[in-house]
């Protein structure tokens, strides 16, 4: 190599099944509009963190391509009057962070390209149908008879994949579909290694994998050739989708859902182990097991994309196995699939997470599978191997369909093999340093949310503090106004026990104690000397001392004449 010569990679360095957090962390007016500020952070093993701005028009669009997966997304509203009041645009804010919330947490919708471009527009606003189409071309510009007929746009979930309806002027009636696909991250055979694989796969033969009609590569990536199937993918069966319409519409919220009966899952389940098993022992990695990499032909299975490892490309189900530390190896997440396969299978819609905690009611020797592989025990303790699953009565005791005379064919050269065990290595150990990174994530996130719960721990101790000082002192308030009420109380009776003492009441002494002494009893009314009753008795005024005299003058002057006799009754 040139000292000033640099080397460039040939692979796709960016994980596209990598999970998206995104925050609106505030807004501002630009130029009469209101524009939102997004936070987006590729995680959760990188740091990488970008802020986008975004107006209500550009999630209005979003909106409108997401609507064909005809799932219900709760958007906040249009309106034409007041849309500059600061009250209603932090209403919108918040509507806007839900729907954003709600795309992140779909598989389907974060996994297609108006949502990856909108939330990295930097890594998935390129033309990358174009490009996929020039590559196809100059691959098939070799190729006697073979050219592009029309491209099948969006059928699949890969932002890097692309399909093709192809035309052989040798056969003209036989309809073929071809793959585009680009070299992922875990892509470690070097180009002579990668055409000497290729060249080994057109000439596999295996009664449960799809056969390869043509395989061809270069630099960025490969191109595989199959057969095309007009009943589409087992999930496209499960869903009763048609094969030829975009990722979003087959699988978004299907109509229909069907689910498989027990005689059918135990003789797909049966072919699909066998397909894995024979792979595991040619050394081809594999990683890629769905439904949607499924086919049904005449009874039985047909696996698809058995290059996908080869050209490392993550895994669809990358996101789950990763929070799991026991699903290391390759086998290992060959079940981890296989389990998610079989319970679409079985109730006719994917699984969404990543264990099943509660089991929906299915027959017992199923049910007793996917509990061996997709529950939390299985997760933390280690799945079964793809032998043990093969010898158990459900499996075992279904009939592969398969004759004594197919021929099972694979062979790779020495030196290819020897490779492929060196990538099977490298795809663990990234795996492996992804999922310490993981745990490191968890470990750090749990720590700070025991810190922040001490904080509020602190926070409320000082706030019940804080209470009970306030309560406290609003009690001494009150008693202290209970008592000056007891002081006025008293000093207001004792004026008026000195008044009564001045009209000649009687007053006992005081005994020097606060308590007030109780008032004197009422004077017996007037009476005569002859036992009579004054008919109106004066009762006992309220005077002052200067009214003495008046009351002594009207006793002495009071006339005996003026009674009136009383009538004694008979």
């Amino acid at each position: 190599m040139a000292i000033f010569e640099k080397e460039t990679s040939n692979k796709v360095l960016l994980d596209d099944t990598e999970p998206l957090s995104c925050t609106i962390e505030n807004w501002k007016s630009v130029n009469g509009h209101t524009e939102f500020i997004i936070k987006v952070h590729r995680g959760p093993f990188s740091d990488e963190t970008w802020r986008i701005s975004k107006r209500y028009n550009d999630f209005y669009k979003l909106h409108t391509h997401l609507q064909s997966s005809g799932l219900q997304l709760s958007f906040p509203p249009k309106k034409l009057i007041g849309n500059f009041d600061p009250d209603f645009i932090n209403e919108r804010l918040r509507g806007l962070q839900k729907y954003l919330n709600l795309i992140l947490m779909n598989p389907i919708l974060v996994s297609s390209l108006p949502a990856r471009s909108f939330i990295d527009p930097a890594n998935y606003c390129q033309p990358f149908s174009e490009v996929a189409l020039q590559h196809v071309s100059l691959a098939l510009r070799g190729e006697v008879g073979w050219e592009v007929a029309t491209p099948l746009t969006e059928i699949g979930w890969r932002i890097r994949k692309h399909y093709y309806h192809l035309k052989n002027k040798n056969a003209p009636s036989r309809e073929f579909w071809a793959s585009w696909t680009d070299f992922g991250p875990d892509k470690y055979l070097d180009d002579k290694d990668m055409h000497s694989f290729f060249k080994s796969l057109s000439q596999l033969q295996h009664p449960f994998i799809h056969p390869v009609e043509m395989c061809l590569c270069n630099d960025v990536g490969g191109l595989v050739v199959r057969t095309y199937q007009k009943d589409g993918t087992l999930r496209d069966l499960l869903c009763n989708s048609k094969p030829k319409q975009s990722f979003l519409k087959k699988y978004g919220n299907p109509k229909g859902h069907k689910h498989l009966g027990e005689s059918q899952i135990a003789l797909y389940g049966r072919q699909i182990l066998e397909a894995l098993s024979f792979m595991h022992d040619k050394g081809i990695p594999y990683g890629h097991l769905h439904t949607g990499n499924v086919v049904i032909e005449n009874g039985r299975v047909k696996l698809l994309d058995i290059e996908n490892g080869v050209l490392g490309v993550p895994s669809f189900y990358r996101p789950y196995f990763m929070q799991h530390r026991k699903i290391s190896s390759l086998e290992a997440i060959d079940v981890y699939c296989f389990g998610h396969t079989l319970y679409e299978m079985t109730f006719g819609a994917p699984l969404h997470e990543s264990i099943v905690e509660n089991f929906p009611d299915c027959a017992p020797p199923i049910k007793a599978v996917l509990q061996s592989i997709l529950s939390f025990d299985a997760c933390k303790s280690g799945l079964p191997s793809i032998d043990d699953l093969l010898n158990q009565p459900f499996f075992s005791s279904a009939t592969t369909n398969a004759t004594n005379n197919e021929k099972i064919f694979f062979k790779l050269p020495s030196s290819t093999k020897e490779k492929l065990k060196l990538v099977r290595n490298q795809i663990e150990n990234r795996l492996k340093d992804e999922q310490k990174m993981v745990r490191s994530q968890k470990r750090l996130v749990k720590v700070q949310e025991m810190m922040s719960s001490e904080e509020e721990k602190k926070k409320q101790r000082h706030k019940q503090r804080h209470e009970q000082k306030l309560f406290v002192k609003e009690q001494q308030k009150k008693q202290e106004k209970l008592r000056q009420q007891s002081i006025d109380g008293e000093k207001a009776h004792s004026g008026n026990s000195s008044t009564a003492t001045s009209v000649g009441t009687a007053t006992p002494p005081s005994t020097g104690s606060h308590v007030p002494s109780p008032p004197p009893p009422p004077p017996p009314p007037p009476m005569l000397s002859n036992g009579e009753v004054l008919e109106h008795p004066i009762s006992p005024p309220e005077f002052a001392a200067d009214d003495r005299s008046a009351l002594l003058g009207a006793i002495c002057n009071f006339n005996k004449s003026s009674l009136r006799k009383s009538q004694t009754k008979k």
